[in-house]
């Protein structure tokens, strides 16, 4: 999903305050070595688990989002970031009932999300440092947006969603998700927060994964406070770029790409997907954006973009791929999560995005991958 514009506080617990250590991009082979052995594994382990205890442990699914929120909200990982300690240790500092976290956190050692020794004593595992406050990719909030109520009963009517196809957040929430958060400003928060810290952790990968123009003016069009077009600039330091965003975002922006030294190369434009764009670029970026809306609106994005294209300028649609008939472990979930929480949007397969950018006028030129399986379109202005 697109990041929404929120209030200044999301400023300070931004994960762009601190830029992101993944560097180097590891190869894709590597990446999908690691998926398939852990798909092969889930299934194998599912096999030889009675069908019946299997189904159960899947049902219980649901209570792991609930636990990593609590986990956040308590502030355990910041807690065992110092050390090991027992629950009766944590219950003091965190102030919680020492028995009921004992044995929450013993539940989540069997998800990996602690370790629990003999004495004890809970330990942090590489699942709880990704959790702490100033954790570079923002997991923490990411999972505290999972587990909110509203998100929660989108997920809880999904039977009614299959029956109509259409929205289980408006149904249940009587709003969209975006008119939802301004509403309720904390949970926007937590949500855009997150989609930065993921932003921030591809960066580096979509940058390596495309020749970007070595001088010229690269566009990211509702790119958030700047990860991806700071990447970017950082590989190419002849190039300038814009970021087209909401006045608020632009604040945050500004700040981010100065710790980059970046920043005298970028301009700063408010802008709208469905507005007047009014940048002229040698390349447009667009980056899971396209998922968020159903066809005709996506139709309508692209042709506002194009109609802001010079020609022979290209456009970098950014978007996981889902092809009808492949389960995918990372797009096929959330593409169910598209489903559930917007009005239409969905994840589309290569042949449907470039069916899109031809309807807005465009010619597709090229299709590229990241290791994570990120597809990076390009399609050129005639």
């Amino acid at each position: 999903m697109a990041a929404h514009a929120v209030p200044d506080e999301a400023v300070a617990n931004s994960p762009l305050a601190r830029r992101s250590p993944r560097t180097q991009v590891p190869p894709r082979v590597a990446v999908h070595a690691a998926m398939k052995l852990r798909t092969v594994l889930l299934r194998a382990a599912d096999r030889v688990l009675p069908s019946e205890l299997a189904v159960l442990e899947h049902s219980a699914d649901f209570s792991v989002a609930y636990l990593l929120a609590a986990m956040v909200e308590l502030g355990v990982p910041d807690e065992l970031a110092s050390g090991p300690k027992t629950a009766d240790e944590l219950a003091i500092t965190l102030h919680s009932d020492a028995d009921a976290l004992h044995r929450a956190l013993r539940m989540g050692a069997v998800h990996n999300l602690v370790r629990l020794d003999r004495q004890g004593r809970f330990h942090a595992t590489r699942l709880t440092k990704a959790l702490t406050s100033d954790a570079p990719y923002a997991s923490d909030q990411w999972c505290a947006f999972m587990a909110s109520k509203a998100h929660q009963n989108a997920w809880g009517d999904l039977a009614a969603t299959l029956r109509n196809g259409e929205s289980g957040f408006r149904r249940q929430n009587g709003m969209s998700i975006f008119e939802w958060f301004d509403a309720h400003p904390n949970e926007g928060r937590a949500f855009a927060a997150g989609l930065s810290g993921l932003t921030l952790s591809e960066a580096s990968a979509i940058a390596a994964s495309y020749r970007f123009p070595r001088a010229g003016v690269v566009c990211d069009i509702a790119g958030g406070a700047g990860a991806l077009l700071g990447e970017v600039l950082r590989r190419t330091p002849d190039a300038r770029g814009i970021l087209v965003e909401a006045p608020l975002v632009l604040t945050e922006a500004a700040a981010y790409l100065g710790s980059l030294g970046v920043a005298e190369r970028v301009e700063l434009r408010q802008g709208d997907l469905f507005g007047d764009l009014r940048a002229t670029a040698d390349v447009y970026l667009l980056k899971w954006i396209l998922h968020d809306w159903d066809d005709a609106a996506c139709v309508r994005l692209l042709g506002n973009v194009a109609a802001a294209m010079p020609p022979g300028a290209k456009l970098l649609v950014i978007e996981g791929v889902q092809e009808r008939s492949e389960a995918h472990p990372r797009f096929s979930p959330i593409d169910v999560q598209m489903l559930v929480v917007t009005d239409g949007g969905r994840e589309r397969s290569i042949p449907e995005i470039q069916s899109l950018m031809t309807a807005a006028g465009l010619r597709p030129t090229g299709v590229r991958r990241t290791p994570a399986d990120l597809a990076l379109l390009e399609a050129e202005k005639p």
